[in-house]
């Protein structure tokens, strides 16, 4: 399986995951939700039973006290009654009326009621109303008897009934609810992560090859997946800039060791077959296969460097003067170009805590790069000098200078301009030069025109500002 299409089984596994993880929470909000209230239901049904006969009580006995007394008949016993109310009127303990509960049960209602609601076999909820003294009586065929105690009764027979129907009625809804959520989770997930798939989906195109196309950004995007996309395609922009710079750099090496292998071949080709019989002949052609091999050799060094230097391979951290350095530097291409103008600005100490062979290096390659490239009448100017924390090493030539679209590649490898500045030379002195001044935590810039010269600069910490 191809890594793209491993990105694309693990969006749809990603889909899953937050589908399903979206519906547990949801199952169990909402089954939580209705398993609370199931609890709830039938101690509130209870409570409501309750209030409902206190309150009733409570106005019966407002009232009656209100009123200083009434007759009650038989109509007016039926309309106390209400659709769970009940009530009983005793003389005594003798019933006079009773309404709103099934005759049957009238006896056990009075013999089990008291003062405080009472629960009567979980049928039932009776207060007694204590009516004497109130004037109180019941009209019976023209016969009025007064009333002693009156018993309100609530029916709670049919409470479980309504509970269970609550329960079943609420477990339907939610299950209802949970479907219909679960599904709308799944259409959410599926278009929220619909620009993942397609990024998969581009992914693998990318991997089998395309290595034009990139990862869709739409306008209007979620953020984070612009984000996203924006910083993959920048990946594979960075990918792609790499293996192209590694082909350009693979086919430069290649171009710089044909050339010298092609005449060291040449000449020992030539003797192979006879043709250097001549003493004098001979030496010349071992002078060129050596000289030419002493080139391959450099570059091969040169190679090495960088490659040491690209790996981040640890320099030596040793104080070093920068100056003494430069003064070295000079002091030795004075020597080799005794015709040229090289001054040194500046004599103060210039300390950097660095690997000193690699600093020399430095500056001779910018030396070195002045003096080859610029006329013989040109001057080199070279200096270090600490500029606050930092020590700033610059090279600078009165040549004919680099042009301005040439600039940014100055520091590439095996670059060479088409003026007569960067046509000799592997084209790795620079580069090289950068390379080791990065590794130093440095800066190396180059600034420059036609007709005013160039000026390269290097700004390193100073050795103070790196102890401790």
């Amino acid at each position: 399986m191809s890594f793209a299409r491993m990105r694309a089984a693990e969006v749809r596994s990603i889909r899953a995951r937050l589908t399903l993880t979206l519906a547990v929470v949801m199952v169990a909000v909402v089954l939580g939700g209705a398993v609370v209230a199931s609890l709830a239901i039938f101690p509130l049904l209870s409570q409501r039973d309750l209030a409902q006969l206190e309150n009733t009580a409570q106005r019966m006995a407002a009232g009656l006290t209100a009123t200083g007394g009434a007759v009650i008949s038989e109509d007016t016993v039926q309309q106390i009654a209400a659709d769970s109310l009940g009530i009983i009127l005793l003389a005594d303990q003798a019933v006079l009326a009773a309404a709103g509960i099934p005759e049957e049960d009238v006896a056990t209602v009075v013999t089990r009621a008291d003062d405080e609601p009472t629960d009567i076999d979980g049928r039932y909820l009776a207060e007694t109303i204590d009516t004497t003294g109130l004037s109180v009586s019941f009209r019976e065929e023209g016969t009025e008897v007064p009333v002693t105690s009156a018993v309100l009764v609530v029916r709670t027979a049919d409470r479980e009934a309504n509970g269970v129907l609550l329960i079943t009625a609420l477990s339907v809804t939610s299950l209802a609810t949970t479907i219909i959520l679960i599904v709308a989770a799944a259409i959410v997930v599926g278009r929220g992560l619909r620009p993942l798939t397609a990024m998969a989906e581009h992914a693998e195109r990318i991997a089998e090859g395309d290595r034009t196309l990139r990862l869709p950004v739409e306008a209007g995007e979620d953020p984070a997946i612009a984000r996203m996309a924006s910083t993959v395609n920048l990946a594979f922009d960075v990918q792609e800039d790499a293996e192209n710079r590694m082909r350009s750099f693979v086919a430069d090496a290649s171009h710089e060791l044909r050339t010298p292998l092609t005449t060291a071949s040449g000449w020992v080709e030539l003797y192979l077959r006879g043709g250097l019989n001549d003493p004098d002949a001979l030496a010349e052609a071992m002078s060129r296969v050596e000289r030419q091999l002493g080139r391959m050799r450099l570059l091969a060094d040169e190679l090495s460097l960088l490659a040491r230097t690209d790996t981040g391979r640890p320099l030596e951290n040793t104080p070093v003067d920068l100056a003494d350095v430069v003064a070295e530097v000079v002091a030795d291409a004075r020597v080799l170009h005794p015709e040229r103008r090289i001054t040194v600005l500046g004599t103060g100490p210039a300390p950097v805590l660095g690997d000193e062979p690699r600093l020399t290096q430095v500056v001779r390659n910018l030396v070195g790069n002045a003096l080859q490239h610029t006329p013989p009448d040109a001057e080199v100017t070279v200096s270090a000098a600490v500029v606050a924390d930092r020590v700033v090493l610059t090279v600078h030539d009165t040549g004919p200078g680099i042009p301005s679209d040439q600039l940014p590649h100055v520091f590439e490898r095996f670059w060479r301009g088409q003026n007569s500045r960067h046509a000799a030379g592997s084209g790795l002195g620079l580069a090289i030069a950068h390379a080791l001044v990065s590794a130093h935590g440095g800066i190396l810039r180059v600034t420059s025109a036609p007709g005013e010269g160039t000026t390269f600069e290097a700004n390193l910490p100073a050795l103070d500002a790196q102890l401790p």
